[in-house]
């Protein structure tokens, strides 16, 4: 298994709005400022988290950015999937060029599916807070 850049900063954003609860909006300039990550690239992976409808957003002044649902109700496979990356986790780097089919692919499939199904079972909550 391997996260993308982007995966790993959606989750890193995310944990920055559950520890702060529901209720408090953060700003991108304030996660950049924290993380050393630029803005326009929170800004692109807060677009996808919005588009899949992880968070919510206040413009203007005194805006952010907050979770839409509480982080007991929010799987980090929800913000891993979000990411629209064509990363598929099942196959990389085929160890099988001919039959795609073959025993070492099998066995990927099978540990991709099983870090899958956990990865839907852990909360935001369980890790942030």
């Amino acid at each position: 298994m391997h996260l993308q850049k982007h995966e790993q900063y959606g989750l890193l954003l995310m944990g920055e709005l559950a520890s702060v609860g529901n209720d408090q909006l953060i700003s991108l300039v304030e996660v950049s400022r924290r993380h050393g990550v630029s803005v326009p690239f929170l800004k692109k992976i807060v677009s996808s988290l919005r588009a899949s409808r992880l968070v919510q957003s206040k413009e203007g002044v005194g805006g952010g950015y907050k979770l839409a649902r509480k982080p007991e109700h929010i799987s980090l496979w929800e913000i891993i999937s979000s990411f629209d990356t064509g990363n598929e986790w099942n196959i990389v780097d085929s160890a099988c060029p001919i039959n795609k089919s073959c025993l070492p692919q099998h066995i990927r499939a099978i540990v991709s599916e099983n870090i899958k199904d956990r990865l839907e079972r852990i909360s935001l909550y369980e890790v942030v807070l």
